[in-house]
């Protein structure tokens, strides 16, 4: 089933994750000057200008904006992912039409929730922070396995070329188990580190 259209934007080397919120600057267009908060959007992860041009099928972020600061020119925007879509058609005005993707869980994806919550957990003891409490209760909270692996790729992954790989990946679990390689080598690189600087 088809979506109607929504306002695209353009992201460069930027990702935002279903259920995960971002900052963009968009210039102060006739199109941009409509926008309110509440207004659904599609927020589109660009790498060159062939993103651009062969866009047909490529994933884009369905997304919701949470606060909007106009400026002379420019505005502000907090947007907030709400699902990934898949694009059908982008026309001249900025307007595009995407199709929803499906969901996939099953009772192989309770089991890996339980290891991204092992690992990340680790990571989180490993790095400690300030906030390393909140970060745990939150990976806690969380049960859909689609919510955790978008949550963690966007809180722990820092490498675009990773995020917009785990991104494009539709099959849940699938990104999971790509998403524990990652931070098995970030627990390793970190490990590492830790030990230099003992020695």
């Amino acid at each position: 089933m088809k979506e109607r259209n929504y306002t695209i934007f353009y992201l460069k080397r930027k990702v935002i994750f279903p259920y995960c919120t971002i900052n963009v600057i968009v210039g102060a267009t006739d199109l941009s000057r409509r926008l309110k908060k509440g207004d659904k959007v599609l927020a589109y992860p660009i790498r060159s200008l062939f993103d651009i041009i062969f866009y047909k099928n490529k994933l884009a972020t369905l997304a919701e904006i949470t606060d909007i600061n106009k400026y002379e020119n420019s505005f502000r925007l907090k947007l907030k992912g709400l699902a990934r879509t898949r694009l059908i058609n982008i026309d001249k005005n900025h307007l595009a039409e995407s199709e929803p993707i499906g969901r996939n869980n099953d009772a192989a994806g309770r089991l890996l929730a339980d290891r991204l919550r092992k690992k990340s957990q680790e990571l989180i003891f490993i790095i400690n922070v300030d906030d390393s409490d909140k970060l745990i209760g939150l990976l806690n909270y969380l049960v859909d396995l689609n919510q955790l692996t978008d949550f963690i790729s966007n809180y722990f992954v820092m490498d675009f070329k990773e995020r917009y790989k785990l991104y494009r990946e539709s099959d849940v679990l699938k990104r999971s188990t790509a998403l524990i390689s990652i931070l098995d080598k970030l627990i390793y690189e970190m490990k590492s580190k830790q030990k230099e600087i003992i020695q």
